[in-house]
């Protein structure tokens, strides 16, 4: 288990947000010393299943997310598959794939994240390697048991045990009240922390296995439902048959570059497209070899990795006020025609759906279909 640990792909892991997978491992080490173990009696006590990202689905839960948030199964079918591939590939043949599901599903839904410990030693770090050694997400017995407040609601925080306010001692934990609580209230925290920003339902759907409305602030389309939408447009688009061949092969790099980065995203508090989707549509929406020059031009600069960083945001810059604002009409339009295309969600749970992922992708993706149907309606 030590050697699985210290041969853990750092990339791979952050790549696939498994960054969980860590502690996951403590967790099945401990489990496999039983009594022995000084955690056997919170070990016992944590459920077999929970309704997070990590359970054990067979991606048969996904219908609901593949139509009404293509992004969001995407990030779910990578986060499961990379369990699987770091099992297949570095787990030793006494551990099964249903312990290390078991333990990561609860991993993720109830670690929090220390922010400040000792510094170990070279051999401790040697002993358990790099990626191991930096993981500060912990599991907390009896404090794992508080529920989400969200900002307005938390009434308790994780911190250090502290006397006078002297955080003396770097591996203590202790629950905090953040304000006066009366006899029988219940102790809330905040998920997502002390930095004063909102949780995402992402991160409630993938870790903790809940969502909760108001708390979606991107939805998405596919590209295949973009370029559908903007087939409409093709009469507006007849001076692209004066663009040389080597530019249009250019324009094809570019496309490609893009939309392997990210899906095309929209801000669902006013309907605004991302910085990378716009750049995207603009690319794609070109209408002469005008609007072509302006888009390779931010290109032809790149020669970094942090000038690629930054080629949307220089595409969005660079281009006229029409191409921006055709780009987006093209958007909405695409954004309407997936609205009107994907199929219907049932509004009641199936009785074998209750408790299960399936159930919290379904709610998820009755939430996505309304921010999406605000986005279509949008005027640009």
């Amino acid at each position: 288990m030590q050697q699985m640990a210290k041969s853990l792909p750092w990339e791979y892991i952050i790549k696939n947000e498994i960054g969980f997978i860590v502690l996951s491992l403590a967790v099945v080490a401990e489990k496999r010393k039983g009594a022995e173990s000084i955690f056997y009696p919170f070990l016992k006590e944590l459920p077999q299943y929970c309704s997070n990202t990590v359970g054990r689905g067979d991606d048969n839960d996904l219908s609901n997310l593949v139509d009404w948030a293509p992004s969001m199964a995407r990030r779910v079918q990578q986060m499961r598959q990379g369990i699987h591939t770091i099992h297949e590939s570095l787990s030793p043949s006494s551990v099964s794939i249903e312990d290390l599901q078991w333990a990561a599903t609860n991993v993720c839904s109830r670690s929090l994240v220390r922010k400040r410990i000792k510094e170990l030693t070279t051999d401790q770090v040697e002993s358990v390697g790099e990626f191991a050694a930096s993981d500060h997400s912990r599991m907390l017995p009896v404090i794992d048991l508080v529920n989400h407040g969200s900002l307005e609601l938390a009434n308790v925080k994780v911190g250090h045990f502290s006397h006078n306010n002297d955080d003396d001692n770097d591996f203590s934990t202790s629950l905090k009240s953040t304000r006066d609580i009366k006899a029988g209230e219940e102790l809330l925290f905040d998920y997502g922390g002390e930095g004063g920003k909102k949780i995402s339902n992402d991160r409630l759907l993938l870790d903790y296995g809940f969502v909760l409305p108001g708390h979606i602030d991107k939805v998405s389309i596919s590209l295949e439902e973009f370029v559908t939408a903007i087939k409409e447009l093709e009469a507006d688009r007849v001076g692209m048959k004066s663009v040389s061949e080597e530019n249009m092969k250019e324009v094809d790099t570019l496309i490609i570059f893009l939309t392997k980065q990210s899906p095309l995203l929209f801000f669902t508090g006013g309907g605004e497209p991302t910085v990378h989707t716009l750049a995207v549509a603009i690319v794609l929406t070109c209408r002469d070899s005008e609007d072509v020059s302006r888009v390779l031009k931010p290109a032809h600069e790149v020669k970094t990795q942090e000038d690629a960083n930054l080629l949307p945001g220089k595409i969005v810059d660079t281009c006229s006020d029409m191409q921006k604002v055709y780009a987006q009409y093209a958007l909405k339009r695409a954004a309407t025609l997936a609205f009107d295309q994907r199929p219907t969600i049932s509004d009641d749970c199936k009785e074998e759906e209750r408790g299960r992922f399936a159930n919290v992708a379904r709610e998820y993706s009755i939430l996505s279909r309304e921010k999406l149907k605000e986005v279509a309606d949008m005027s640009v």
